[in-house]
């Protein structure tokens, strides 16, 4: 009962943590954010995606460019069944995951590698996101307990688990496309030459790849999208393994892309590169389920030059609880070896921690408003429909407001508004006597705006 009061505490502390500025940094959503959200209202109300597909594997979204993962977006519409469809739960949605990776990590490696799994800048930045990028790394690190349990206990249950766990990752995020190949076959050699074990472990995983072809047939591009089924050159294909392990990458500058980077930091805390050293060491010295802890995480990148592109923090995500694994070993050495290079470890980590985290919260969001735009928009909409039901009037929506099909204004439409709100342009007649109609324009003929401010649009009746 104890231990399971502590653990409630520690996942609510965690939660009130990752929410801090939840809705503050970054500044606004990104179209993936919106064509997750948008779906998820459309999936939990429907069961019918944007596209009129019920209960579709993948998604089909951002006007027919992009797809969404099942897992990720099939959770969020369960969570949506449960809390409001706002902003908040969307993004809140990334912030759980991160929770429960750093508690997954705390009952598998012990409080050390939980903490710099907490503390890890990617982690911190993704648990504001709500996109499926972080979705990976708690089926990452029940992939590697079931393995583990296997060992000590030799219940063919643990393996079963943990080769679901790893199939189910290979739908949640498609940079795990060109990851979990590599950790089947890890997993396999783990279990080598245990030809029973081999075997339960691969029926069980077996599943998610034979249904790919089906999947091709129907969701054209979802599987691979437009991943390379050929490697043209040694170079194309070992560069972006190698770019994953770039030293400026990784600890200093991270991604260019500001969604995964706030760019003066790493992927990884600067300070924890000594301790992740002496890890690897470590590890090697105790063999066993850290040969696999190692592997993993250098081989993950293998396939990438199939995938294209070089430096993509958001396919590190699933290497998190990996590295903070080892990087504890090193760290837990220091204090039981030298107890005076234990605290300057623990201190220079609490340091740069501290140096990331408030650049994060108070600077990173003024420099990024150009990528990610105003948040605050969906106050807009939020006020309209309180408007809407306050004067008893229908909402209406400027139709061109929609015509581009923006998927965050498509969320904030469905999220905000009652379901059957309805478009409106002037090519449609007069506006309705009982409309209120949310528009980006003041001076619309035959209507009248209301003196209800709001930051980034206009309400307006009709001419009476």
């Amino acid at each position: 009962m104890v231990k399971t009061v502590k653990i409630i505490l520690v996942f609510v502390l965690l939660c009130i943590f990752y929410s801090y500025r939840l809705l503050q940094v970054p500044s606004g959503l990104t179209a993936d954010e919106g064509a997750f959200g948008y779906n998820a209202v459309l999936l939990s109300r429907t069961l019918h995606d944007e596209n009129g597909r019920f209960m579709p594997f993948f998604v089909l979204s951002l006007n027919g460019s992009d797809w969404r993962q099942p897992v990720t977006q099939y959770y969020l519409t369960a969570l949506f069944k449960i809390l409001p469809p706002d902003v908040f739960t969307l993004r809140f949605s990334s912030v759980i995951v991160a929770a429960v990776s750093v508690l997954l990590t705390w009952s598998i490696f012990g409080v050390v590698p939980a903490l710099i799994v907490a503390t890890t800048p990617l982690l911190m930045i993704q648990a504001h996101m709500g996109l499926d990028n972080i979705m990976p790394v708690p089926f990452t690190l029940l992939w590697v307990w079931g393995l583990m349990q296997f060992k000590s206990r030799s219940k063919f249950k643990y393996l079963v688990l943990s080769a679901l766990a790893l199939g189910i990752s290979f739908y949640s995020y498609k940079g795990m496309r060109a990851i979990v190949p590599v950790w089947s076959l890890l997993s396999v050699l783990y279990l080598w030459p245990k030809l029973k074990s081999i075997l339960v472990f691969s029926l069980s995983i077996l599943p998610f790849f034979i249904i790919i072809p089906w999947l091709q047939a129907h969701y054209p591009g979802a599987v691979f999208g437009g991943a390379r089924p050929v490697i043209d050159s040694y170079y194309n294909f070992f560069m972006p393994y190698l770019s994953s392990f770039d030293p400026t990458f990784l600890f200093v500058t991270g991604d260019a892309t500001r969604y995964h980077s706030t760019g003066m930091h790493g992927m990884f805390l600067l300070a924890s590169l000594p301790i992740f050293v002496i890890g690897i060491f470590q590890a090697v010295k105790k063999r066993g389920i850290w040969t696999l802890i190692l592997a993993a995480f250098f081989l993950a990148p293998l396939l990438y030059g199939s995938v294209g592109s070089v430096h993509r923090a958001s396919r590190l995500m699933n290497q998190i609880p990996l590295y903070a694994a080892i990087s504890g070993l090193g760290l837990s050495w220091l204090w039981s070896r030298k107890k005076i290079f234990g605290v300057a470890a623990t201190l220079l980590l609490a340091l740069n921690y501290f140096d990331f985290i408030n650049y994060y919260w108070y600077t990173y969001p003024k420099f990024t408003r150009g990528d990610f735009g105003d948040l605050s928009t969906y106050l807009d909409f939020k006020e309209f429909s309180n408007q809407a039901k306050k004067l008893n009037l229908r909402p209406y929506v400027y139709a061109p407001l929609l015509e581009n099909k923006d998927q965050t204004l498509l969320y904030y439409t469905v999220a905000y508004l009652s379901p059957d709100y309805l478009s409106w342009s002037e090519n449609d007649g007069p506006l309705p006597e009982n409309a209120l109609l949310l528009s980006n324009r003041k001076d619309i003929p035959g209507t009248s705006a209301l003196s209800i401010p709001l930051p980034h649009y206009y309400l307006a009746t009709m001419v009476k």
